[in-house]
């Protein structure tokens, strides 16, 4: 071993602001190249990209800021160099007027806390534009703080004069300027928690008359004045409240199977090959760096968004969580003991799948599951909409396991009009088998006495079923 300590970079886990990364010296994995995807004649100008949590999304859309919006030129050089958007020259760099909403941070502790705290979301992303505008004028202050479509409304009518004087004076320069970009992060984060928590919430604010469906169609209103938004960026896990989103802003088109986006968010291996010599001492610990990532694969990887995807990728936060523990320790540590805890899901998502699932559909999935074996469905439930079904059906709850990460396509058994769904890794195996073991040990309606026999016995197959994944896993580091 060398006796010289090796310069390390700093792990990014946990954090979002694409603009620091560089100042901050973190290691990264460059994203840039889907960027050029976006750019395509053929790409939607209204996208949504859904991920499971903890993949990415938000750094991705702060790395689109950085590259679109006006207020970042004069750092482009030092964001951008090297990266391989960098050398396609595209003419599109810093010309926009960008906006974002980050939607993570809504309460849903009541229907007041969360048009409250809604509008705040909204408000901070008009007062980040504010301080990189600062020639822009709105004030706000007057308005009803649980009416964020008025506010909505009025910025972008503020906007639409703003982006006119800011044309003409700009004309000769370049056309884009005085357009905008409205980027939204985590669209269905607390929709999502509310439909965790009380349905009927749930179905008020996601209906014909909720809020979200306003709020989306100012947005597709505002889409529709040449001077203000020119394109939109949506992020998201689930398309549990696509319905809303697609029924006010109709123009929008779910792009999340598409091969070329594929890897947009998580680790591919080649990113992990760059990547762990930056964060680990791989010489001080004693260890390959591919022998590091063949003990992550069976743990973190094989997750794929399209059957036409060439290769499955990593869950971005549960390995910069491992790589930090393993730097931190300064020696080989197994994948397996080392999960993320901010990846971890709480067991009351389960459980309010399986309430609302059409009888005997959750004893099903669960024991299929459990068993390692394959779903076969059509295609996936893109827009499911509980205000027009009492129920999942079996392909919406599939749909539902497949977008919170519990499944993932199997490109091999995949091709059109019939797509195969398995398990992706031993972490999701794992966590499925604790959460579905810990809802059989409690009385619930949405299981049935005649699968495995009782409680306890039910519990037994679940927990004699994961071993064997323990197993595999032994025999994978002992090869």
């Amino acid at each position: 071993m060398s006796e010289d300590k090796v310069e390390l970079l700093s792990t990014p886990y946990g954090e979002v602001a694409y603009e620091s990364f560089r100042e901050l010296g973190f290691a990264f994995a460059d994203k840039s190249a889907v960027i050029k995807e976006l750019e395509r004649k053929n790409t939607p100008r209204y996208p949504v990209l859904l991920r499971p949590r903890r993949f990415g999304k938000s750094t991705f859309l702060q790395m689109l800021k950085c590259f679109y919006d006006i207020s970042y030129k004069d750092r482009y050089e030092e964001i951008f160099n090297g990266k391989s958007i960098y050398t396609a020259s595209l003419s599109s760099h810093n010309t926009y007027h960008v906006i974002n909403f980050d939607f993570s941070m809504v309460n849903t502790q009541s229907n007041t806390a969360m048009l409250n705290s809604f509008f705040s979301a909204v408000a901070n992303g008009i007062d980040d534009f504010k301080r990189r505008y600062p020639d822009f004028t709105f004030d706000y202050k007057e308005l009803d703080k649980s009416d964020s479509v008025t506010l909505f409304n009025n910025f972008a009518s503020a906007y639409s004069d703003y982006a006119k004087a800011v044309l003409s004076l700009n004309a000769s320069e370049n056309n884009n300027y005085g357009r905008l970009y409205v980027m939204i992060d985590e669209y269905d984060n607390f929709a999502n928690q509310i439909l965790s928590q009380d349905i009927e919430l749930f179905r008020t604010i996601t209906g014909d008359n909720g809020f979200l469906k306003a709020f989306y169609a100012a947005i597709k209103a505002a889409a529709a004045n040449a001077n203000c938004i020119a394109r939109t960026f949506i992020t998201g896990v689930s398309s549990v409240s696509l319905d809303s989103l697609t029924s006010g802003f109709n123009i929008v088109r779910n792009v999340t199977s598409r091969a070329c986006f594929n890897d947009y968010a998580g680790f591919t291996g080649e990113e992990l090959t760059e990547l762990i010599p930056k964060l680990v001492d791989i010489e001080q610990i004693g260890v390959s760096v591919e022998e590091i990532i063949a003990r992550m694969k069976p743990v973190y990887d094989g997750y794929c968004f399209s059957h036409q995807a060439e290769h499955t990728v990593f869950n971005s936060s549960m390995c910069l969580y491992y790589l930090d523990e393993m730097r931190l320790a300064g020696e080989f540590l197994p994948p397996e003991d080392y999960l993320d805890p901010a990846s971890d899901h709480d067991g009351y998502k389960l459980k309010q799948m399986f309430e609302i699932a059409e009888p005997g559909l959750a004893d099903a999935i669960i024991n299929t599951y459990l068993s390692d074996s394959r779903f076969f469905i059509k295609d996936l439930a893109e827009n499911i909409n509980l205000n027009k079904t009492t129920k999942y059906d079996r392909i919406q709850l599939l749909s539902m396991l497949y977008y919170l990460g519990y499944l993932t396509i199997d490109k091999v058994l995949s091709r059109i009009g019939r797509l195969a769904l398995k398990i992706p890794n031993l972490f999701m195996s794992k966590l499925f088998a604790q959460c579905t073991a810990d809802l059989r040990l409690k009385p619930s309606k949405v299981f049935s006495d005649s699968v495995g026999g009782g409680c306890g016995q039910k519990t037994g197959h679940i927990l004699l079923r994961l071993f064997p994944a323990k197993s595999v896993l032994n025999r994978t580091q002992s090869t």
